[in-house]
């Protein structure tokens, strides 16, 4: 059993990495024929393109950090069998509460300014993980208690969670000098710390860190996750177990809004000097794009997370350096999740590999028993 557990794995890991590739390779041949001046070029651009320099490589990582830590809190969900996607909405408005500390009328600068940069950093990073938990409850109350569709409800939370916050940012803590909507600079130590002389790669990456470190351990190593994932894979199962399904629904999408609201800490306080979002920043679909291709299991998620934020690095640059438009990420991400999400793909020869192995122990049992003499 442990050696067909093996090959199940096995196999799965190769889904997702031959669905990259197979995605790579269309994207290849397609810059191939539609580049208008150096092909060569073009594919050198997508391929290298995010390696070439510290800024760029810096921007790739930045972006890695926000999608594992997304795409971690979506696997959560998505094993519980729940598709709460509030997770979007939360990048824009989790951040408010800090936002609210610093610059807000009557708050802030007097109180954060004094404060050590861990301190202020531990105060952001918590503020926006309990106010995307609180973001991600409303679908989930919806559906738990309600009988709500959580698809819908979460997409029309996400957008209420951009107009609440420009509605904040507009009333609260908008700079009246800029020319645009945003808020003041952050100050050093209300932001975390630029490397690669003043890249996007930040100190963030350590919190996706440790998130993943706890997305590991509460999946694979505690009840709660053994839970969850019992109640998304045989929910009548669990419900006959005794295991308390509606409660474990409401843990999953919590720990995917703390997840989410973390992604939005190292987003809006890593790779921005101010806040200034007035459209939904595609984080949290992207994360969920990476729990999907993942195959709901964290163990995946960095893999995924890094694929998302290099293809979104590579159009930009292949962008900026051709004349081939950046919406062909789009086209990229679709044919990867046609690919790995794809139930059958590689299905056939799985079963076939399993089958073989299967057949042979059973031989192999029959062989290794010894006949036992009559009154022996």
């Amino acid at each position: 059993m442990k050696k067909i557990e093996r090959i199940d794995k096995m196999f799965e890991v190769l889904r997702v990495f031959l669905g990259v590739l197979i995605a790579f390779l269309i994207c290849i041949i397609i810059i191939l024929l539609i580049s208008e001046e150096d092909p060569g070029s073009a594919v050198y651009n997508f391929v290298v393109g995010p390696f070439m320099t510290r800024h760029r490589l810096g921007q790739v990582l930045a972006k890695y950090s926000s999608y594992l830590l997304s795409g971690l809190g979506m696997c959560f969900i998505y094993a519980a069998g729940r598709f709460n996607m509030a997770g979007e909405g939360a990048i824009n408005l989790a951040p408010m509460p800090a936002l609210l500390l610093m610059f807000g009328t009557g708050f802030g600068l007097n109180i954060m300014i004094g404060l050590p940069q861990i301190v202020n950093l531990v105060i952001i990073v918590v503020s926006c993980m309990l106010t995307g938990a609180l973001i991600l409850l409303v679908p989930a109350f919806g559906r738990e208690q309600l009988g709500a569709n959580e698809m819908v409800t979460s997409t029309i939370m996400n957008y209420f969670c951009m107009y609440a916050a420009l509605w904040l940012l507009k009333g609260n803590i908008s700079d009246r000098s800029l020319s645009f909507l945003g808020t003041p600079t952050y100050p050093d130590n209300m932001r975390f710390t630029r490397y690669w002389n003043g890249s996007n790669f930040t100190s963030g990456i350590f919190v996706a860190l440790i998130g993943l470190a706890v997305a590991l351990i509460i999946f694979y190593r505690t009840p709660l996750g053994a839970k969850i994932r019992i109640c998304g894979d045989n929910l009548q199962f669990a419900v006959y177990s005794g295991i308390n399904a509606k409660k474990m629904m409401f843990s999953a999408q919590v720990i995917g809004g703390l997840f989410a609201g973390a992604a939005a800490a190292v987003e809006i306080f890593g790779l921005y000097d101010s806040y200034y979002l007035s459209v939904l920043t595609n984080v949290g679909m992207d994360g969920l794009l990476a729990a999907v291709m993942a195959k709901k299991k964290p163990v995946f998620v960095p893999i995924t997370a890094f694929v998302m934020a290099y293809i979104r690095c590579a159009a930009a640059v292949l962008n900026a350096n051709t004349n081939i438009p950046i919406e062909l990420v789009t086209m990229l991400q679709a044919v990867i999740v046609l690919f790995v999400a794809a139930e059958e793909f590689l299905g056939k020869t799985r079963r076939k590999v399993i089958f073989n192995v299967s057949v042979k122990e059973k031989e192999e049992g029959k062989d290794g028993k010894k006949e036992v003499p009559a009154g022996g």
